[in-house]
C-alpha cells in the first residue's frame, strides 16, 4: 500500500462527467470534464469514461499502480458497493448494468459505485458543511429535487438502495374527482422546470421586466443566475416566486424533522448555490413553524459547501472506507 497513494473520484451526470485524481488527503490533483451523450450509445460512453480516467492520471503524472481505488457517483438506484445499476434516469443503457464490475475490469483497481446524491451528502459530511454531524438530511435542488440521509453516522440506503427520494414525496392529495389523479410532488413544484415555467408566466404577464430583459420569452434560459440577476435588479415578483418555493421546501423539511429527528439539513444544487440568502432563511422559518418544537428547536439549515466536488470526494472516500471495512473483517465482503 506504500506506493498506492491516490484515488479517482467520478461524478457521472446525465449530460456530463467529472473525473478527478485525488491524493490521500482527498485533495484534487487533476480533473477532467467531458460531455456525455447517451444517445451515442454504450460503447462511446465507456470509451469516454476510460479516456478521462487515463487523462487525469497522465496530467497528475501518476500510474495506475499508484491508485488505491476509484469511486463513482451515478444517478439512479444502485446496489452498493457492487455498483449494479438497477435503473438510471437519462442513461437508458445503464438499466440492469453491472457498472461497478465493468469499471473495475477497465481500471484494474477496486471500484465502488454509489447513488450520486448519497455520494454528495457523504462528501459534505466528511469534508464540508456537515462535517462532524451524525444525523443529516441532504436536499439538492436542480433539474429535479434529490435527497439523501445520514442516520447515526452512516448513509441510509433503504431496502432497495433508494432511500431519501424526498423530491417524490407528495404535498397534497390528488384531485380524485378529476380525470387526472396526479398529485403535486415536491419536485414537480420546486424543480427547475416548475420554477422556469412559473417565471416565464410572470414575464408574459409583464410582472418581471428585468427577467424579460435578460431572457426574453425563452424558458430554456431561465436558470439560477438569470433569476438571481432579476431579483437583484428589482423584480419583486420573481423574488416572491422563489420565496414561495422555499416555503414548500420548508414544509417538506418539517415532515422530515417530525419523522427522522435530524440535527442538520444541507441544502445544495444550482438553485441554492445561487440564491442561498433568499431560500434558506424562508425554508428554515417554515420548517421551524410546522415541525414539532422540541424536535425542530436545534435543527440547523446550512448551504452545501463543496459545490462540484461533493460527489467526487464522497465517492472516493466511500471507496476508501469500504476497503478499510473489508480489511478490518479480514478481507471478507
Amino acid at each position: 500500500m506504500a506506493r498506492q497513494k491516490y484515488f479517482v473520484g467520478i461524478d457521472l451526470g446525465g449530460t456530463k462527467i467529472l473525473t478527478t485524481l485525488l491524493n490521500r488527503r482527498f485533495e484534487v490533483i487533476s480533473e477532467k470534464k467531458s460531455r456525455i451523450e447517451p444517445n451515442r450509445g454504450e460503447k462511446q460512453f465507456f470509451k469516454t469514461v476510460l479516456q478521462d480516467f487515463r487523462e487525469v492520471l497522465d496530467e497528475g503524472k501518476v500510474s495506475a499502480k499508484q491508485l488505491i481505488a476509484a469511486g463513482m457517483g451515478c444517478p439512479g438506484i444502485i446496489e452498493f458497493p457492487e455498483g449494479f445499476v438497477k435503473v438510471s434516469p437519462n442513461i437508458s443503457f445503464l438499466k440492469n448494468c453491472p457498472l461497478g464490475a465493468r469499471l473495475k475490469s477497465a481500471f484494474k483497481i477496486p471500484v465502488i459505485v454509489e447513488n450520486d446524491v448519497n455520494a454528495g451528502l457523504y462528501g459534505e459530511q466528511q469534508f464540508g458543511a456537515a462535517r462532524g454531524s451524525r444525523h443529516v438530511i441532504g436536499i439538492f435542488m436542480g433539474t429535479g429535487v434529490g435527497g439523501a440521509m445520514i442516520l447515526d453516522g452512516s448513509l441510509y440506503r433503504g431496502a432497495e438502495g433508494a432511500a431519501g427520494e424526498i423530491g417524490h414525496t407528495f404535498l397534497g392529495l390528488p384531485s380524485f374527482g378529476e380525470t387526472s389523479l396526479n398529485a403535486a410532488t415536491l419536485e414537480s413544484r420546486t424543480g427547475r422546470l416548475a420554477i422556469a415555467t412559473e417565471a416565464a408566466l410572470l414575464v408574459m404577464k409583464q410582472k418581471a421586466p428585468k427577467l424579460y430583459s435578460a431572457v426574453g420569452f425563452d424558458v430554456r434560459k431561465i436558470r439560477s443566475k438569470a433569476l438571481l440577476k432579476a431579483i437583484r435588479s428589482g423584480d419583486q415578483a420573481v423574488r416572491e416566486l422563489l420565496l414561495a418555493k422555499a416555503r414548500l421546501m420548508g414544509l417538506a423539511m418539517a415532515n422530515v424533522v417530525n419523522l427522522l429527528n435530524p440535527e442538520l439539513f444541507v441544502l445544495g444544487g444550482g438553485l441554492v448555490e445561487a440564491m442561498a440568502p433568499v431560500i434558506l432563511p424562508e425554508a428554515r422559518a417554515v420548517m421551524k413553524r410546522y415541525a414539532l418544537d422540541p424536535l425542530a428547536r436545534n435543527v440547523k439549515v446550512v448551504p452545501a459547501r463543496l459545490g462540484d466536488y461533493a460527489i467526487v470526494l464522497g465517492a472516493a472516500k466511500l471507496a476508501w472506507d469500504h476497503l478499510e471495512s473489508r480489511r478490518s473483517r479480514g478481507g471478507k465482503k
